[in-house]
């Protein structure tokens, strides 16, 4: 948008977009205007805050009391706060926040029907995104200003927790500008400071506006004084404030000087609020525009000692501030003593704070059942309070406790739900009517849970343990698309958001080119920035990612969250939900996980499994994109991983997602996770500083519990050897190493208690152990190079000791064995055990017979501990065998051992 001045502009017309949050810095405050002209424009925005002058605010609502105006939605549907100035808090500005856009509007209005759409007001207006970020200074300033208020303790506690929230749903807004802008209040000096910096040079004209003088127009006498101009022109209307005299007395030190009555053109009886001083030099000029009159306390002082502005101030060449005067019609006055003007006491911006005989209430706030009440000074002691509602009936207490200025009352229920109905409370300090005051109280819970319904997906909390209805589940879907950043796809969603795929040049189907993409951008937006907010900010709204990873470790509560369905509340106060988020488009989504004439004729637990499928199949690619990892960076990694390692397990538990795309997926998530064979596990990878954040992230998820979980269970759901082979290579490497580090304790914890450990452990084994034919016969052939072809089993009689004629299964091998000896031969004896252990077969009698090495034989009888290996004339009695397990089945013995010794122990307590 552009920035140049708007003397015409109507501001309801600005206030259009999807915002997180408007915040109004006013002087005066016309609610009624506000509740019926800007609400509903402002509907969908979840946090609304005005912030306005305390005497004028004092004002507005002394009147809305005594002539019986409720104002009900005041502190509970949007802030109404007062600035507690010892002058005027004179600024006026508003800010409207999104996740990654904002618009700033600072001018001369107050809130109000002709601060806000007459002609007669003065605005400039600034826009920020990511395709426009050449204004983001200029936000950071109007930030600083705003917590300039909160640092001086000139606004309520309740708003600066507020404010905090509003910064938080914004965090592509800085603190503090980076340069000098054209943005800024009197906090550290006086605005006519600040001009005077910017401008270099003799100035050739300088023109001024303003409806406020002060009596002696010093600050008029001080701009003429500093800028020494060839010429000074001073606009004035029939409702200016001045004194005429102390006009023509400080424009005696002028060269020149020319006063001139000003009209809107069309609109004689407009009033011309706008104030502005223009500095024309020979190649350039400067305004000054903004909220400050001319006169001391707003142009010449700081806001220590005078009123608290804020003004915008811009250079630019000849010419570029024409468009302020084109709707004005100016007429020369030639007798300054003939205009019918005077100095008007204590005009705009221009009255002290009067000074209050009693304790009065400052400001309230309602929590549950508690008000707590700050007065202007502390009550006597014994003290008591009255309490009515806007309609005069009493407002039930239990009890009070007094704490010098603070009263904190104890309210019964139905005394609660009385004053969170809203509007007006009037307490009276011991039933005296001379000592009542009325109070709006800040109802923070309810103006948060607004912010957090719309910042929030409503079915990110239930990730646990997924929701029961299919459709419910497709939702959750949607929003994991919208808040994770899985793959290149979701990158350009946030990188391009007004371009679709569709859109791209020729060649769309093919990857995404990591060089199309704005990494920079990526890293501002929230959806990334979630990724790295490290614990949950007392005040702030959790992000997406902490929801999702809190629900998935079981910690809802730690954020305030619960998945039980909040109560619904009066549409007037609700935002509507997906109008505000941080998500991409709703139907671009929906392209993204279906084909919408597809879908319309599928069940929902149909497209409901195929969208999760392409999901998953989604993510499993992006695993191995390499590049993609390296730029989406180890923790967004992580957490991406621990994410679809819960949501895999879920999801194969409830048969929603097809095991043929699931169990490759888990196998590379657990991978990537925990290493393989001679690799490294994630957190090995990175320096000490971000391995203690990915293993932070993988222990606050419970992701070793999900992982032996998923282990355990997926067996169940394989049909396809090659997928059951990734699954038990998984379990094989995880049961022997040591980072994962599998016990016992996390046997139960993933089992759900000590009892079912075993049934776990064994699940496990199963998963583990060689299944096919292939793999069996390896276990004994393959360190010493014989083919598959030429081994088998078979069934032959042989003599047992002990058992006469014995059906043996015998481990034949047709083929000759090179450099056959009695020792090789006793070492594949005990490889033959192992896999007939594997194999399934009876008994404890294990036969070697070498075909091709004439009558070579060996055997292993168990039960009677004798053995014999016979290899050409040599022949040796054996008294054991070392049948050489693997390490992981030798891991699996471990852990049942001690599960019994465990679970014995537990019995006998």
């Amino acid at each position: 948008m552009s920035t140049e001045v708007q003397p015409s502009f109507v501001v309801p017309d600005l206030l259009q977009g999807q915002w997180t949050t408007a915040l109004i810095c006013t002087y005066g405050a016309n609610l009624t205007f506000f509740e019926t002209r800007l609400m509903s424009q402002l509907a969908q925005v979840p946090l609304r805050m005005i912030l306005a002058d305390s005497q004028q605010l004092a004002s507005r609502l002394g009147e809305a009391a005594r002539t019986g105006q409720r104002h009900r939605s005041a502190n509970k549907a949007y802030v109404v706060a007062p600035i507690r100035h010892v002058r005027a808090a004179h600024g006026k500005l508003i800010l409207l926040l999104g996740p990654a856009s904002g618009r700033l509007v600072v001018g001369s209005g107050n809130l109000s029907y002709d601060g806000y759409a007459s002609p007669g007001e003065l605005w400039r207006v600034f826009a920020y995104s990511e395709e426009q970020p050449q204004h983001l200074d200029e936000f950071a300033a109007a930030r600083m200003f705003v917590d300039a208020l909160s640092e001086r303790q000139l606004v309520d506690s309740p708003v600066v927790e507020l404010l905090q929230m509003a910064w938080g749903g914004s965090n592509w807004l800085p603190e503090s500008p980076s340069l000098p802008t054209a943005i800024g209040g009197n906090f550290t000096g006086p605005l006519i400071d600040r001009l005077r910096s910017r401008v270099k040079g003799p100035v050739n004209e300088l023109i001024a506006h303003a409806p406020f003088h002060d009596s002696d127009c010093a600050a008029l006498k001080e701009l003429v004084a500093v800028f020494n101009p060839k010429q000074v022109r001073l606009l004035v209307t029939d409702a200016t404030s001045a004194d005429p005299a102390a006009i023509e007395r400080s424009l005696d030190g002028a060269t020149r000087a020319i006063v001139e009555r000003v009209q809107v053109k069309g609109e004689p009886a407009a009033y011309i609020h706008a104030k502005w001083v223009h500095l024309i030099q020979s190649r350039e000029e400067t305004l000054l525009s903004g909220s400050a009159n001319l006169s001391r306390s707003a142009l010449l002082q700081s806001a220590s000692s005078g009123n608290i502005e804020i003004g915008v101030i811009t250079t630019g060449p000849r010419g570029s501030f024409d468009s302020i005067y084109s709707h004005l019609v100016r007429t020369a006055v030639r007798d300054i003593a003939s205009l019918p003007i005077s100095y008007q006491a204590f005009a705009d911006g221009e009255a002290d704070e009067d000074d209050q005989g009693n304790p009065v209430v400052l400001w309230s706030r309602l929590d549950g059942r508690t008000l707590t009440i700050i007065f202007s000074e502390p009550l006597a002691a014994g003290a008591t309070l009255q309490i009515t509602d806007h309609a005069g009936r009493t407002v039930e207490i239990g009890s009070q406790r007094l704490v010098g200025p603070t009263v904190q009352v104890s309210l019964t229920a139905n005394a609660a739900a009385l004053i969170s109905e809203g509007g007006r409370v009037v307490v009276r300090i011991d039933g005296v009517d001379d000592y009542s005051s009325s109070t709006w109280p800040y109802q923070v819970a309810h103006l948060k849970g607004r912010l957090d319904k719309a910042s929030q997906r409503e079915h990110l909390p239930r990730l646990a343990d997924l929701p029961e209805q299919d459709a419910e589940l497709f939702e959750l879907l949607r929003e994991l698309d919208q808040t994770l950043i899985i793959d290149r796809e979701a990158v350009w969603r946030i990188a391009k958001p007004n371009i679709g795929r569709e859109s791209r040049p020729a060649g769309s189907d093919e990857p995404i080119a990591l060089g199309d993409l704005d990494w920079d951008r990526v890293r501002r937006d929230p959806r990334y920035g979630g990724y790295l907010s490290r614990g949950h900010t007392a005040g702030l709204p959790p992000t997406d990612i902490q929801i999702v990873l809190a629900a998935i470790g079981g910690r809802l509560g730690d954020l305030g969250l619960d998945t039980r369905q909040l109560d619904v509340e009066r549409e007037e106060d609700l935002a509507k939900e997906g109008d505000v988020g941080l998500s991409s488009d709703g139907q671009e989504a929906d392209e993204e996980l279906e084909d919408e004439l597809v879908r319309k004729h599928m069940p929902v637990t149909t497209r409901t499994r195929m969208a999760f499928d392409r999901f998953v199949r989604r993510y499993a690619a992006a695993l191995d994109d390499a590049d993609f990892i390296d730029e989406l960076g180890p923790i967004p990694a992580a957490i991406n991983a621990v994410v679809f390692n819960h949501l895999l397990v879920r999801l194969l538990e409830r048969d929603a997602v097809s095991p043929r795309w699931a169990i490759p997926a888990q196998a590379k998530t657990w991978m990537f996770l925990w290493g393989k064979p001679g690799g490294q596990s994630l957190a090995s990878r990175f320096d000490d500083e971000t391995a203690s954040v990915v293993r932070s992230v993988l222990a606050d998820a419970g992701a070793r519990t999900t992982t032996l979980r998923g282990l355990a269970g997926s067996a169940d759901h394989i049909t396809e050897q090659e997928g059951f082979a990734g699954l038990q290579n998984m379990v094989r490497y995880l049961l022997t190493d040591d980072e994962f580090g599998v016990n016992v304790d996390g046997l139960a914890e993933a089992a759900g208690d000590l009892q079912m450990a075993p049934r776990l452990l064994g699940a496990l084994e199963q998963a583990a152990a060689p299944t096919t034919d292939v793999e069996i016969l390896e276990l004994v052939i393959a360190p010493y190079g014989i083919t598959r072809s030429s081994v088998e089993w078979r069934q032959e009689q042989v003599r047992r000791v002990g058992h006469g004629a014995y059906p043996s299964t015998t481990f034949v091998i047709t083929a000759p064995v090179s450099d056959l000896t009695a020792g090789r031969a006793r070492e594949m004896l005990g490889r033959v055990a192992v896999a007939a252990y594997y194999a399934g077969h009876e008994g404890a009698y294990f036969r070697i017979r070498f075909a091709g090495n004439g009558k070579a034989v060996a055997f292993w009888d168990e039960g009677e501990r004798v053995g014999v290996v016979m290899v050409g004339d040599e022949e040796q009695e054996l008294e054991w065998i070392d049948p050489p397990w693997p390490a992981w089945a030798m891991r699996l013995d471990e852990l049942e051992s001690t599960l019994m010794a465990r679970s014995k122990v537990a019995h006998t307590a």
